[in-house]
């Protein structure tokens, strides 16, 4: 199976993936093959990808960082959350809780495995997804540095409520897709307080779980919000969650841009370590990203281009690819090459769709 872009895909093609909404209900089926009519509907829900078969990879299987089941089970308890806070109801600790153990548990048992976050979501769903995505990485990160698993914990909850205070900003600024005005964006910097009272207020939740929602913006040479902290003075749960916050951002669609491949975000995450980022923890973060994720079309210096199929973990940037095409031409079979041992090729380009 391979990911691809819904304005690049054709009619006909065979789901490989199930589509689930933020209320884990199932739109279209593993299987389904796809008229325009879905493809044009799916376009309308904010879908911009899907999972499909198309006879090239098909025995591939995509690396779940995290399983389908607690992906979904994440984002319907943030929709709740979500749903109780406007409504001025106290939100359910018990239940994230159980989410945040339940991610914990999955990355453990995948603990070898690079990352490689395979989910489809829609425009809507961002906000959701966003935070599930943010907490993995962030997971990720705290287990590379070798964190107990009470700390693991207590990581996990203010990173998956992180962006909780954006439910105290219209919707009609948080979901403009249109540039932010600075009257708008003086706005939506105010979620990082707003989070951090919810949290703080709630006695299930430490206020080094509550600062994550209030830090996560802070950078490290003193030129994030909202208090324009430096270096140590930020908390490392918040330095943490801030390099997985702005990787899922570029690396998924908006509504306003379309995401970065992986080794573009890659790119941009090492121009600002030291000065946005810390650099210990990125340097943690960097060795578990699948720079070019099973499915991504790649060219090679030798005119050939195929899809990657697997990682090698002693060296993120030299997969596993199988080779279809050399220049326009397809190959006259496919060839299987392990960049690992074949020093005179490397990937020169990324290929869309």
């Amino acid at each position: 199976m391979r990911k691809i872009d819904l304005e690049h895909i054709e009619i006909s093609s065979k789901l490989a993936r199930p589509i689930y909404n933020s209320k884990s209900q199932m739109l279209l089926g593993q299987g389904t093959i796809l008229t325009s009519k879905f493809i044009e509907r799916l376009k309308v829900l904010g879908y911009t990808s899907v999972y499909i078969d198309d006879g090239l990879i098909d025995d591939v299987t995509i690396d779940e960082t995290i399983s389908e089941e607690t992906r979904l089970q994440a984002v319907n308890c943030l929709r709740v959350v979500n749903e109780e806070i406007q409504n001025r109801k106290p939100f359910n600790v018990s239940l994230v809780k159980k989410v945040v153990s339940d991610i914990i548990d999955d990355l453990i048992a995948s603990r070898e495995m690079m990352l490689n976050l395979s989910d489809i979501r829609s425009y809507d769903d961002y906000t959701f997804n966003h935070s599930v995505n943010v907490t993995v990485i962030s997971v990720m990160i705290g287990m590379s540095l070798h964190y107990t698993q009470n700390r693991l914990h207590d990581l996990g909850l203010g990173v998956i409520l992180h962006d909780i205070g954006k439910t105290q900003i219209p919707l009609e600024i948080i979901n403009k897709p249109a540039k932010l005005t600075d009257d708008e964006y003086a706005v939506v910097k105010k979620h990082t307080w707003h989070g951090f009272e919810l949290l703080r207020s709630n006695p299930e939740i430490k206020i080094t779980s509550a600062h994550v929602a209030l830090q996560h913006h802070e950078r490290c040479d003193g030129s994030g919000y909202p208090r324009n902290l430096q270096g140590e003075d930020i908390l490392e749960f918040a330095r943490i969650s801030a390099i997985a916050d702005v990787y899922d951002a570029l690396t998924n669609d908006r509504c306003y841009r379309k995401k970065l491949p992986v080794h573009k975000a890659y790119e941009i995450l090492l121009e600002n370590s030291g000065s946005h980022f810390d650099n210990y923890i990125l340097d943690r973060f960097i060795q578990k990203i699948a720079l070019y994720p099973q499915g991504t079309k790649v060219m090679l210096n030798d005119g050939r281009s195929g899809l990657v199929i697997s990682q090698n973990h002693i060296s993120p940037t030299r997969p596993m690819v199988r080779l279809f095409w050399h220049r326009d031409k397809e190959l006259p079979k496919p060839v299987e090459v392990n960049l690992l041992y074949e020093p005179a090729l490397a990937i020169t380009d990324v290929i869309s769709n």
